[in-house]
């Protein structure tokens, strides 16, 4: 995947079902109040905000340091083994609490710590929102071989320690919301065979599996309908990338029971020949599939690809935040999509 610019804007709305994507800068409204109050409704809560324009919060950021041409274009990251360092920052106006980054290197889950002197290795760092802050990732790379060059994609996620109670709050409203930006590095020595201190995968899954089927029109018109795309038909199936998510067997916008398995079911469609990796996470920890944190996919004309699932109760704590991210392997027209945050909980 190359990026080409180096800055990421972010300016936060509350979006419904479907949350949009960027490279360089996209535009979010968001409404001046908290996330939804608990309640039996499972109606949209997102439909309300959406009407409102106020832009409330900026959220940019950037490696601080990076290598460029003489005529200004950017240059991959050069990593020459040992533990690979990133000079980064970040800018945050307006209302916004504080603001967390997951790694992903060759679309794979990086584990990382930041250069406070005492962080320890883990998936998600959270930092307090402030207008300008400089920090640095450090990380011994998962994979990559000498002579390689891989995409490294840095994913922002606002507020990411808020999770609704059930009693104060249910939704995540307009919290969580992800910007991505790629850059690349080039491996002039082998990644460590062992990486140190690297915190493993969460065990959710009683069972799951990777495969693809073929595109109907009811998945068109029922399933992507649901999910935020209610003009795609199947003539127009390969214009673009769609997704959709389903637990035990619906849409869910914001929580759900979890006293029981939960079978989850995430689809991929569109552009043929798109290549992405798929990614479930769990309090922003990437759950297990098959011993693995990612699945690759490559979409296909008239395909869809399908990864699903049971969600174990009993692996499961009685709160619990839990979503998918799609990273896109390659090609600059190709979104990032992250689905929204979904509240597995159990009942007291």
């Amino acid at each position: 995947m190359r990026m080409k610019p180096i800055l990421a804007v972010l300016s936060i709305m509350l979006m419904g079902t479907t949350l949009l994507s960027a490279s360089a800068c996209i535009s979010y409204d968001i409404p001046q109040s908290d996330p939804a109050a608990a309640s039996s409704d499972t109606a949209n809560p997102f439909k309300e905000a959406q009407e409102n324009t106020d832009i409330m919060a900026m959220l940019s950021h950037e490696p601080a340091n990076p290598p460029l041409s003489d005529s200004g274009e950017r240059k991959p990251f050069a990593y020459n083994g040992g533990e690979f360092r990133l000079d980064y920052r970040f800018s945050v106006t307006g209302d916004l609490d504080s603001v967390g980054f997951l790694l992903f290197l060759d679309g794979q889950p990086q584990p990382y710590r930041i250069n406070d002197g005492s962080s320890n290795c883990a998936y998600c760092h959270t930092f307090d929102a402030v207008e300008d802050q400089e920090f640095a990732f450090l990380f011994e790379p998962i994979c990559g071989k000498a002579g390689d060059t891989l995409d490294l994609t840095v994913v922002s996620i606002t507020n990411p320690d808020f999770q609704p109670d059930m009693e104060s709050t249910s939704s995540y409203g307009w919290y969580h919301n992800a910007l991505p930006l790629g850059i690349e590095m080039c491996f002039n020595a082998d990644a460590p065979a062992f990486a140190a201190a690297a915190p493993g995968p969460v065990e959710a899954f009683s069972s799951c599996s990777v495969y693809e089927e073929k595109a109907t029109a009811q998945y068109v018109e029922n399933d992507l309908a649901q999910a935020g795309w209610p003009d795609i038909t199947m003539d127009t199936l390969d214009d673009g990338v769609y997704y959709n998510l389903t637990l035990g067997g619906d849409t869910v916008f914001d929580n759900l029971s979890a006293a029981e398995p939960v079978p989850m079911r995430f689809t991929l469609c569109g552009t043929p020949g798109a290549r992405y990796d798929i990614v479930f996470f769990l309090d922003h920890r990437p759950i297990a599939m098959n011993g693995k944190t990612s699945s690759a996919v490559t979409l296909s004309q008239g395909g869809v690809a399908v990864a699903e699932g049971v969600i174990d109760p009993s692996l499961l704590g009685d709160l619990n935040t839990f979503y998918c991210v799609a990273i896109p392997a390659e090609n600059t027209d190709t979104p990032f999509y992250k689905t929204n945050s979904i509240l597995l909980f159990k009942e007291a």
